[in-house]
């Protein structure tokens, strides 16, 4: 698809006068294409690397319960004060709602817009930023209910309670606070977010490092704090990096956010954003909004409108 041709998917007539249910239109009508078919080598590929990072996991959640999660309470425990509370602030950072807020916030304002009054570079480039964003928001948001579901049907005992319970208490669909400690949902949050990260600034090696090393220090903190073991940790990091990694790819045969390649390689589509930035930076982008939330015309659409003959 051109970027012309991209600008004009999002613009289509749709009955009704709100811009946000023509943009859910076309929304929808882009996850209905199939633009990469699945192929078979593909799919296999995909399933090997899950089942494979499965087992990895089990491994580690294995070793876990019988060498790491008895002592992690002790470890916790002789902790000084100053780590303690260090670490109780580190760990709030995990929680979904700081990075679900703004990422939901953004897509219901992309929602929001009329398209139409814009140029349709402007156009294209915001389309892909929403799709990447709602790809965030959606990757955070259903693996954490994913653990959550898993966490009621264990109700392994959190470590508050391993006087009384030890490491491998279960009290399943117990929705108690103390009983819902396998998997850590803020590990599977971090995981999310540094795997999604991961794929939309793809090669970008100081952003993933960047990232990856605030959730690594993240997912300690669960453990320091006393909310988790460290089991429980590994079994979240597994579940918010297998989702969105699944999640990315099933998108991706859409042409939604990414697009997978000849090789059955993820890119994601930034396409029109980078063209956006090199001609008139992000400032152009950004004054390229105010037309299509409160109306006007766009300098792009301006200079491409036609001149009238005296």
């Amino acid at each position: 698809m051109t970027e012309s041709q991209r600008g004009r998917a999002w613009r289509p007539n749709v009955p009704g006068t709100l811009p946000i249910v023509r943009n859910l239109a076309a929304l929808r009508e882009r996850l209905r294409r199939v633009r990469t078919p699945d192929a078979p080598a593909g799919a296999r590929r995909r399933l090997r690397l899950v089942l494979s990072g499965a087992a990895v996991a089990a491994v580690l959640i294995a070793v876990s319960l019988l060498v790491l999660d008895p002592h992690s309470v002790g470890w916790a425990q002789d902790l000084s004060r100053p780590v303690r509370q260090v670490l109780a602030w580190v760990t709030r950072f995990g929680k979904s709602d700081w990075l679900l807020i703004p990422s939901g916030v953004l897509c219901v304002a992309l929602l929001l817009a009329d398209w139409r009054r814009t140029g349709r570079r402007t156009a294209a480039a915001w389309v892909e930023v929403g799709e990447l964003a709602g790809f965030f928001f959606f990757s955070v948001a259903l693996a954490g209910i994913t653990t959550n579901l898993v966490k009621w049907s264990v109700g392994r005992s959190r470590p508050v309670l391993f006087d009384s319970d030890g490491v491998l208490t279960l009290s399943p669909l117990s929705f108690d606070y103390a009983h819902v400690s396998f998997p850590s949902g803020h590990a599977t949050t971090v995981a999310a977010a540094t795997v999604a990260v991961a794929l939309i600034f793809r090669g970008r090696w100081v952003v993933l490092g960047a990232v990856g090393a605030c959730a690594a220090v993240i997912a300690l903190s669960r453990v320091g704090v006393r909310a988790h073991f460290p089991s429980d940790v590994v079994a979240g990091l597994f579940v918010g990096s297998a989702f969105t990694f699944l999640y990315a790819h099933a998108l991706g045969r859409h042409g939604v956010g990414f697009q997978v390649q000849a090789d059955g390689r993820l890119m994601p589509k930034t396409v029109a954003i980078r063209r956006m930035l090199r001609g008139g930076g992000f400032g152009g982008m950004v004054a390229g909004l105010a037309p299509a939330w409160f109306g006007g015309r766009s300098a792009e659409r301006r200079d491409a409108a036609p001149v009238e003959k005296p």
